[in-house]
């Protein structure tokens, strides 16, 4: 009776420990392995000689290197036969976009999490994002999309935005729960600004009620078959869409939720985006419209493996100084191209994307010169948390022999 009781207790600490393990980890983001890696080789396919990737200017590659971060490829590797890497491209355009904060803050992630220091070519691209600060908004840039990639990029890079410009951001937050792509009422929320407000809220540490609001603006977006819209009241209609759905998951991962339990149609969220996968490996945008779209991929890829802002667990490359005073009187530069479109099937723009955090990726074997290596903030599971929990399993199923010899 004795050693019945005791196998009924190990049982009940290993039942317990597995169910740990399978709230770690989400069961979508391990069972999609094959589907990221034949969604890598479509966005691999899609680089230039330049060192580009396909899409709508410069910002697209930007996203395509979050992807591939996202799934542990080496971005300082990835070349066309002998062309050049995507962090040759970069570098090659930071003068050009300098003007530019969106993609500027876009170009900022790309570098880090491509182990490069964000100054190259007398540009920094740290003191490009903080000169966009308007003193009279408390925005970076003008629109809500710049100024969430603005405070990613800041946080990303080590430095601490201003209260400011946290807070104009939740001011710009909707009644509804959502923001727009403009910061104005009259446009109406969306899911991919939406998204990314979460996901930059979430990265400054904030903890306010403006992400819980958030959620349940995402609540009344849901279509019936598990995906998301770009917005249930958009003029271009209210189909479920791989981008939507992409930046959906990651913005409820980011405030906590688990995508598996938002269900609808027999389909969660996660199930409805990998439904959307061609077999080129390449993501269609809409059911409607079959043809590969490689914004959808890069979009899709973190969303994949349960991936969010910031980008935990990866050391980045910070400045060696501080980069200069942003200038108070400098007014916001003109509406970025990275800014959102409220038409996403007509003109889908690359900087709707949320930037996905990566799995750790290889750095150089000494840190970029000009920079010293540092860990973002987590604010998900730690990537030893599985192995951890398994090793749990196994010292109590040690423990359970032991005890059965004893007995």
């Amino acid at each position: 009776m004795i050693q019945t009781k005791t196998a009924v207790r190990w049982l009940a600490y290993i039942l317990a420990v597995l169910a740990l393990v399978a709230t770690i980890v989400p069961a979508y983001a391990q069972q999609n392995t094959a589907q990221v890696d034949k969604a890598v080789t479509y966005i691999r396919s899609q680089q230039q000689p330049d060192g580009s990737f396909a899409g709508f200017g410069a910002g697209s590659t930007a996203d395509a290197i979050f992807a591939l971060s996202a799934a542990n490829q080496n971005i300082a590797e990835i070349k066309q036969g002998s062309g050049v890497s995507p962090v040759e491209y970069i570098q090659s355009q930071a003068t050009t976009v300098a003007s530019d904060p969106g993609v500027s803050a876009k170009f900022l992630i790309a570098a880090l999490l491509s182990g490069q220091s964000p100054t190259f070519g007398g540009t920094d691209l740290v003191v490009n994002v903080e000169q966009s600060y308007n003193e009279q908004t408390g925005q970076y840039g003008k629109d809500v999309t710049t100024h969430a990639y603005s405070l990613i990029g800041l946080v990303a890079a080590g430095r601490t935005p201003k209260a400011e410009a946290i807070d104009a951001l939740k001011k710009l937050q909707l009644p509804d729960g959502g923001w727009s792509f403009d910061g104005t009422p009259g446009t109406g929320s969306d899911t991919n600004t939406t998204s990314l407000a979460v996901q930059a809220l979430k990265a400054t540490g904030d903890t306010s009620d403006a992400i819980s609001k958030a959620i349940a603006y995402y609540k009344t977006q849901q279509n019936a078959d598990g995906g998301f819209p770009y917005s249930q009241t958009s003029q271009f209609g209210n189909a479920s869409d791989a981008n939507s759905t992409a930046l959906s998951i990651q913005a409820l991962i980011a405030a906590g939720e688990n995508p598996q339990n938002w269900a609808r149609g027999g389909q969660n969220p996660a199930q409805r985006l990998a439904a959307f996968q061609n077999e080129s490996g390449a993501f269609r945008y809409q059911d409607n419209q079959p043809e590969d779209n490689a914004l959808a991929s890069y979009q899709a890829v973190p969303a994949l493996v349960g991936k969010t802002l910031p980008l935990e667990g990866i050391a980045i490359a910070l400045p060696a100084q501080p980069g200069a005073s942003p200038d108070p009187s400098a007014s916001a530069s003109p509406t970025p191209s990275a800014s959102a479109s409220p038409d996403p099937s007509a003109s889908p723009d690359p900087s709707a994307s949320p930037i996905a955090s990566a799995l750790p990726i290889p750095l150089p074997s000494t840190p970029p010169s000009g920079g010293i290596p540092a860990q973002l903030p987590d604010t998900g599971v730690e990537d030893w948390a599985p192995a951890f929990a398994l090793i749990a399993a196994l010292l109590i199923l040690s423990g359970f022999a032991v005890n059965r010899r004893r007995a």
